[in-house]
């Protein structure tokens, strides 16, 4: 298969998920390695679509209307998981997160993180990985996205109430 054809088949699976793609997946199904697929990923971005890279594979982000708003927060390794599940059991998804770091400046991760399986499978990857948060002695915010107003204010109540929420 040509790679730009390839390309072409990555960009429609794509924009046929909901869920994120792993590299290994897609290269299963199009017959070529995982490296060769994160190098078409690397290509499809450059030339413009809006790929998203998550810890579960790749999405291709979508325009939302749904309300969006940024929370800054503080709190230890142990309890990511608290803080995940009061997000998303108040019925808003965890877009992303991110820190301001001393060196680098910001520096922004995609999560996508909408469901209780979705926490879970994170917070199975943490015992082989350095958290962001931990970049920045538990510091960082997150993009939550709900579908009205008064889900992110519940979710904000409910950090404020976990003692997470950081409030100038």
């Amino acid at each position: 298969m040509e790679a730009e054809t390839r390309r072409h088949r990555i960009h429609q699976r794509l924009e046929s998920s909901r869920a994120p793609l792993p590299a290994g997946r897609l290269g299963q199904e199009l017959g070529v390695s995982r490296q060769v697929i994160v190098g078409d990923i690397a290509l499809l971005r450059a030339a413009g679509t809006p790929v998203l890279a998550t810890n579960r594979g790749y999405l291709l982000a979508r325009p939302s209307t749904r309300p969006r708003r940024s929370l800054h927060v503080r709190h230890s390794r142990e309890q990511v998981p608290e803080e995940l599940l009061a997000i998303v059991d108040a019925g808003a998804a965890v877009l992303d997160a991110s820190v301001e770091h001393r060196l680098y400046g910001q520096i922004t991760v995609d999560l996508q993180i909408r469901s209780r399986a979705d926490v879970e499978a994170f917070v199975a990857r943490m015992p082989t990985s350095t958290t962001l948060a931990e970049l920045t002695n538990g510091w960082h915010s997150h993009t939550i996205e709900a579908d009205d107003e008064a889900v992110l204010d519940a979710v904000e109540a409910r950090l404020r109430e976990l003692g997470l929420l950081w409030e100038d």
